[in-house]
């Protein structure tokens, strides 16, 4: 995949060349570096939070974090989705690592588009789908706190 077929997979692209063009043009820098080349995108083999999430649109997101201290120590994800998706994945991991699992979650849509210089209207959703799959992980650590054993048993 080259460049020019991420610009059209970010562009979404519809029967009209013109309306991709504009589109193309209205994309921020850091959404199209994000979606070139995403940082922070991968797993880790024994997550202490992980979340798998599936959107209205169909794209879907896993987050794995290490957290020691509740402490966010390494957030990373995993995306079957759109160049926006890839790009507000990214912008979420980056926000939360290093972060306390409590201000981890105030991360919301919001911030994650303002981050990323805006998002268009139709792809809104992207930072959603972010946001969503980031507090089910860092839920899901809560949740097996008291028995840190069984995150070598989960099932993905």
């Amino acid at each position: 995949m080259n460049e020019e077929d991420i610009y059209r997979m970010i562009a979404d692209p519809g029967p009209e060349e013109d309306a991709i063009q504009e589109q193309v043009t209205l994309v921020s820098a850091e959404v199209r570096r994000r979606a070139l080349d995403p940082p922070l995108l991968g797993d880790i083999s024994v997550p202490d939070g992980y979340a798998h999430v599936t959107g209205d649109c169909g794209d879907s997101m896993e987050v794995f974090l290490a957290i020691r201290d509740r402490r966010i120590r390494q957030a990373r994800f995993d995306t079957l989705g759109c160049g926006f998706t890839l790009a507000c994945g990214s912008m979420a991991m980056e926000m939360a690592e290093g972060e306390t699992v409590s201000d981890a979650m105030r991360i919301d849509a919001k911030k994650i588009a303002l981050a990323l210089g805006g998002l268009p209207a139709t792809h809104e959703h992207c930072a959603d789908l972010a946001t969503e799959a980031l507090r089910k992980a860092i839920q899901d650590y809560l949740f097996r706190g008291n028995e840190p054993w069984k995150k070598l048993y989960r099932n993905r």
